[in-house]
């Protein structure tokens, strides 16, 4: 309905013309992230950063994970009453956040984007904390309140796999952002993945209800749901070798022979191949079971404690106690004088005895002079050696 239609009334053109001046100036969802990411890059990061597309749109929960690219920073979002959000940042929009937080300016993309890590994805979690809480305050509506209000950055995921696997809803509200970094210098998509909002009239409780839940209550967060998540991991027992033409040759029924020291020695693989960890196969109440292998909580926390004893797994030894009363008193011992026998001959005073004299001795000056000593005979008169 338009204020210049000319087949309304006077009232409904009126009417018309104040709907229209009233959105105008009231703030939608797209209205307030345009505004909240520019005074967020300014405050948070002091860079300029402006919205230069902005589109706003519902789409099933199959579409947004055919959306969502690898390369990008793919992060769950932690929203009210255990709902999970999603967020995919740009690969040149992270790198020029991490560059304006450590060298202070954004300069062009030139080579090709690298994988996201956890650092990437704790640099850019202030914009994603500061964006949603600025963008909730600014919004008119309620409903739109409550979509924005509440989620913060919850946990980085690798895949778009995992992303799927903790989106439940059918339906999504996608909000996709073009941003231009540094007037020009990058330019890339944020896109918010947002769970609708319960309609109260469905007897589900509203937002406020829910932020009455005490901290104590069983409000879900994020962690319930990644723990709640189902994952497929595989039991190996051991690796054999065998050539091509055993391995097409086995069917149904056929049996290998397990090296020795297989059960205690198994290992649990992950669906990529990493190795989670190892434990011993066996069996509990005719089930299979697998007993996992863990260190003892004393291998990385020391254990000094008289209450930390039961937490050690090591025997009891009883504490053996040595005294001055388990030593039997000696008897005294008598003077010797009281002993008997012969008594010890007195020793001699050392300062009375008198050394003999060494007058006598005859005067080293007698000795012969050593020109006297008679004089060796010349060595050629020596008969000559012949060697062999």
């Amino acid at each position: 309905m338009s204020a210049n239609d000319p087949t309304l009334s006077v009232l409904h053109r009126k009417t018309a013309a104040g709907q229209q001046q009233h959105q105008a100036r009231s703030v939608t969802v797209a209205k307030a992230m345009r505004l909240s990411i520019a005074k967020v890059a300014k405050d948070v990061f002091n860079m300029a950063m402006q919205a230069i597309g902005l589109v706003v749109e519902e789409r099933s929960q199959e579409a947004c994970i055919e959306m969502m690219d690898d390369i990008a920073l793919l992060v769950l979002l932690d929203g009210p009453q255990g709902r999970v959000g999603a967020a995919m940042i740009d690969a040149g929009l992270v790198g020029g956040l991490i560059q304006q937080q450590t060298m202070g300016r954004v300069l062009p993309a030139m080579d090709d984007p690298r994988p996201m890590t956890e650092t990437d994805a704790a640099m850019c979690a202030p914009m994603l904390d500061a964006l949603f809480e600025r963008a909730a305050n600014a919004v008119e509506d309620e409903a739109d309140r409550a979509l924005l209000q509440g989620y913060s950055f919850g946990v980085r995921a690798e895949e778009p796999r995992l992303v799927g696997m903790a989106l439940e809803e059918p339906v999504y509200r996608v909000i996709r952002l073009t941003l231009d970094q540094a007037r020009g210098a990058r330019q890339g998509d944020l896109v918010l993945f947002l769970p609708p909002v319960a309609d109260p009239d469905d007897g589900t409780r509203s937002i406020a209800d829910h932020a009455e839940v005490s901290a104590e209550g069983a409000t879900a967060n994020l962690t319930d749901v990644v723990m709640h998540l189902e994952a497929e991991l595989m039991v190996q027992l051991c690796q054999l070798r065998m050539n091509l033409a055993d391995l097409t040759g086995l069917a149904a029924g056929d049996t290998l022979l397990l090296p020795l020291g297989t059960f205690p020695k198994t290992r649990i693989i992950a669906q990529s191949g990493k190795c989670l960890g190892t434990g011993t196969l066996g069996q509990v109440d005719g089930l299979r079971a697998l007993k996992l292998d863990r260190e003892p909580s004393h291998a990385d926390k020391p254990l000094r404690r008289a209450s930390d004893q039961a937490d050690v797994e090591m025997p009891q030894v009883s504490q053996i106690t040595v005294g001055q009363s388990a030593v039997p008193n000696l008897p005294a011992l008598a003077p010797l004088a009281e002993l008997g026998g012969a008594p010890m001959a007195a020793m001699p005073n050392f300062d009375d005895m008198k050394l003999p004299e060494l007058d006598d001795l005859p005067d080293l000056s007698d000795l012969p002079d050593l020109n006297d000593l008679p004089t060796l005979n010349d060595l050629n008169d020596l008969p000559d050696l012949k060697s062999a």
